[in-house]
């Protein structure tokens, strides 16, 4: 009931994703944490390599400290050996000294260098072997005099170590120079890697805060859009809202309501402030009961059970009630789930069907009455019923009366597809024989066939087989099935209708001999006003059958399929579901059977047969209980056992003969005696006399003569119709059954009763001066029994009347013959009361 905007659907909004959100969150802050661990580290490297670097020159100056103690030293030994002067003395002692604690620190500074070290041993030897000669040299001077020590001088073995020594601490100073370079390569090369990074991250800083800054315009552009689509969004829902002649409510999850437009103030009469927080089951009429307003409305798994709420009504403010169809929806929502009700008006659609069904019932009635008449009028003529007829003439009449008969078929087809499609069309539910329903449609079928030759033939493997159903209905769909395949069947072919059990459902075919059904018939074979080629050429037909047999078989809980026949033509069947074996239905239109029996075993054994044929069975087992069931005259039939614990079941049967209300009510003895003693019993007036052990057969041919049994007096039966001609087709039609009173108004019809009670009452629903119907309280007999009631009438009526009267036939839908049956039906049952 919500228009749509015709833009597609948006997609549900989604909550922003929290672990995105952390994720960045943690991201930028990781990278700046571990950046500057990197720095931290890179500037460690730094300190330890100006800790290098220091330690490097720590290294060389020693080295350079112990080249120039040797220096001194030498320049000591020198002067003292010239001079003499013992004041040398004291500076070469300091020099060794010093050299000594220099070379001693040179081991400390190169113990983790091994390749140091060895040089390091080799310049202490060449050290120690230097002061050893100075201070040789120093002791000649002081004992042997100046030319001994300079003798000792001029051997250059001084001059040797020192240039040995020299050697050494260069080499050492190269290799301590080496690494330096080395270790200065490297941290030149860390420093130009942290630059580089630096200006990378600084780099990367300024494009991430571009792309930042891109995304934030990008985001609020979005949003800037999104609120810009929900405003226009929200205006056109407000439109819609506010501007639908549906009135749209919106429920809570309490069941209050929460919002409502325009058009439900209009349609209830209610201000905004009253309806909101509103109940919506006393409101709407919809959630009523107990438990959760969720669970009442049908909400299950997320979908509502029963979204549409058709033909319901609600209370406006002023008291009265408003038709209407309720359109149930959800609307999810983050915190709850909502429910939008749309409610039509459908007052004006009622007051069309109104008038539609006020034209149908019209035309129904003057179209179907005088037809009814014609066909009547003329099957009489062409029976003789007036005197014979030349066969000119008798031709006539049969070109007339089938083409009558057509045009009724045709006006019953229309009106039934009405009913199918406004979900009118009544189906009563009680026990019938589906075999005993094809012998009666093949046997009203069998003049079509004569007019083609065509042979009519029924296989039934199971007789009686039960289903529930509707008879009419029923025999509405095998007739049309039989009447397409004569229609269909070649000149001299035959027809095989066919009755199986299959599982838990009966199955019904009907087989032809004509051309099959065309490939491109198939998918529209059930549609309505369908005709394939060859059928549109024929005569007979409106292309409605085959939708109306759907529709009653789809509603007898049935299937209806078609196929190729065995030996070619068109199969068509259905199937109906089979009752369990212990249903019962307590229906007035099965036959109820009193059966008295001294044995209960015996009881029951006839219970079981009469069952299965379609009867209600009561049980009793003494004479005195047979006399007052028998009595209340509630029953077609009783069987009687003869040796009963209390009585004869003979004086049984004397004594109901000798009452009025139970004189003609049919009898079948069962009894051990044979036939030759119970041949004085004939003037007791029974149906049959069965000996034990009890043959099923003849007891059920028994039961269904004794159902059938006419009372021995002429009945009356008053017609009420304002068809004269009607009146007297029924006349004749019915004359054998008993004496014909008539009345065309309501009026002239209770005159009639007021002066005289008549068997069976035969009634039109549309009369002159009111409905038939209103005669139904009139209806009875001066105990307030019920006079047995046919409404015979071209007007259908509603179920709540039909359970008011014995039978409903519509006219042109059965011909008279069915009428007379059912009259024979009723009579079978009507008590001769000492009030008639």
């Amino acid at each position: 009931m919500i228009e749509e905007t015709g833009e597609p659907a948006a997609a549900s909004p989604r909550p922003p994703s929290r672990a995105r959100f952390v994720a960045a969150a943690l991201l930028g802050p990781l990278a700046l944490i571990l950046l500057a661990l990197w720095f931290a580290a890179q500037l460690n490297g730094l300190d330890a390599m100006r800790a290098v670097v220091r330690a490097s020159y720590d290294r060389r100056l020693a080295t350079t400290l112990l080249i120039r103690g040797l220096d001194e030293a030498e320049s000591a030994q020198r002067g003292y050996v010239i001079t003499g002067d013992a004041a040398f003395l004291a500076a070469y002692d300091g020099s060794h000294r010093r050299s000594l604690d220099t070379l001693a620190d040179l081991g400390k500074l190169y113990a983790s260098s091994p390749e140091q070290t060895l040089r390091l041993a080799r310049l202490g030897a060449l050290v120690d072997d230097k002061f050893a000669e100075m201070s040789t040299v120093i002791g000649t001077r002081r004992d042997g005099g100046f030319g001994a020590a300079a003798a000792q001088v001029m051997t250059r073995r001084g001059v040797v170590l020192m240039e040995h020594t020299r050697v050494t601490v260069t080499a050492l100073s190269d290799a301590e120079q080496a690494s330096l370079a080395s270790r200065l390569d490297y941290v030149r090369g860390r420093y130009q890697t942290m630059r580089n990074i630096v200006w990378a991250s600084m780099l990367f800083a300024g494009v991430a805060l571009l792309v930042a800054l891109w995304f934030v315009w990008r985001a609020q552009s979005q949003r800037y859009r999104i609120e810009q689509h929900a405003h226009a969004a929200a205006a056109r829902l407000r439109a819609i809202f506010a501007s639908t002649t549906d009135a749209i409510l919106i429920l809570d999850d309490a069941g209050r309501i929460c919002s409502a437009n325009a058009a439900t103030v209009r349609m209830l009469g209610f201000t905004p402030e009253e309806l909101i927080g509103r109940d919506a089951s006393a409101t709407l009429g919809v959630a009523e009961g107990d438990g959760s307003f969720h669970d009442r409305i049908g909400l299950r798994d997320g979908r509502l059970v029963q979204p549409n709420r058709l033909d319901r009504s609600v209370r406006h403010r002023e008291g009265h009630d408003v038709p209407v169809d309720i359109a149930l929806g959800l609307m999810e929502l983050q915190e709850e789930t909502q429910i939008v009700a749309a409610l039509r008006d459908i007052s004006e659609r009622k007051a069309v069907e109104r008038l539609k069904d006020e034209f149908v019932s019209t035309v129904s009635h003057e179209l179907r009455t005088p037809l009814t008449s014609v066909v009547g009028s003329l099957g009489l003529l062409r029976s003789g019923s007036v005197g014979e007829l030349p066969d000119a003439a008798r031709r006539l009449v049969e070109i007339a009366e089938n083409n009558s008969r057509r045009l009724i078929r045709l006006i019953n087809d229309i009106l039934d597809i009405e009913k199918i499609g406004s979900g009118r069309m009544h189906f009563e539910s009680v026990p019938l024989d589906l075999a005993r329903m094809l012998d009666q449609a093949i046997g009203g079928s069998n003049g079509l066939a004569s007019t083609k030759q065509v042979v009519l033939e029924l296989a039934a493997d199971e007789r009686p087989l039960i289903v529930q159903g509707d008879a009419d209905r029923l025999l509405q769909v095998v007739t049309n099935l039989l009447s397409n395949a004569i229609r269909f069947s070649p000149e001299g072919g035959t027809v095989r209708a066919s009755l199986v059990r299959e599982g838990d459902v009966a199955v019904v075919a009907i087989e032809d001999e004509g051309p099959g059904i065309p490939d491109d018939f198939r998918d529209r074979i059930f549609e309505r006003f369908s005709q394939a080629g060859e059928g549109a050429a024929m005569s007979g037909g409106t292309g409605l059958g085959l939708a109306i047999s759907r529709e009653i078989v789809l509603a007898h809980q049935g299937k209806i399929w078609f196929g190729e026949a065995a030996g070619g033509g068109a199969r068509f069947a259905f199937s109906l579901p089979l009752p369990p074996a212990d249903s019962r239905t307590q229906s007035g239109a099965r036959p109820r059977i009193l059966v008295c029996q001294s044995h209960a075993d015996a009881a029951q054994s006839i219970r079981t047969i009469l069952e299965r044929d379609g009867c209600l069975v009561d049980c009793v087992g003494t004479a005195r209980e047979a006399q007052q069931a028998a009595r209340s005259g509630r029953y077609d039939g009783l069987i009687l056992d003869v040796a009963l614990p209390d009585e004869s079941g003979l004086e049984v049967v004397r004594a109901l003969r000798r009452r009025a209300d139970t004189r003609l009510l049919p009898i079948i003895v069962t009894s051990g005696v044979t036939d030759e003693a119970s041949a004085g019993t004939a003037a007791l007036e029974v149906i049959d006399w069965i000996d034990k052990p009890v043959d099923q057969e003849r007891l059920i041919r028994a039961v269904r003569r004794a159902v059938e049994h006419s009372a021995a007096t002429r009945p009356t039966l008053l017609h009420v119709d304002d068809d004269l001609d009607m009146l007297e087709v029924t006349a004749t039609a019915l004359a054998d059954q008993g004496r014909m009173l008539r009345a065309t108004t309501v009026a002239s019809a209770r005159e009639v009763l007021a002066q005289q009670t008549p068997d069976i009452v035969i009634l039109d629903v549309a009369l002159p001066d009111g409905s038939g119907l209103e005669l139904l309280p009139d209806l009875s007999l001066a105990d307030g029994t019920a006079i047995p009631t046919i409404i015979y009438s071209a007007t259908d009526v509603l179920p709540e009347v039909r359970g008011q009267v014995d039978a409903v036939l519509v006219k042109s839908r059965r011909s008279l013959p069915n009428l007379a049956q059912a009259i024979r039906r009723l009579l079978a049952s009507v008590s001769d009361t000492d009030a008639r």
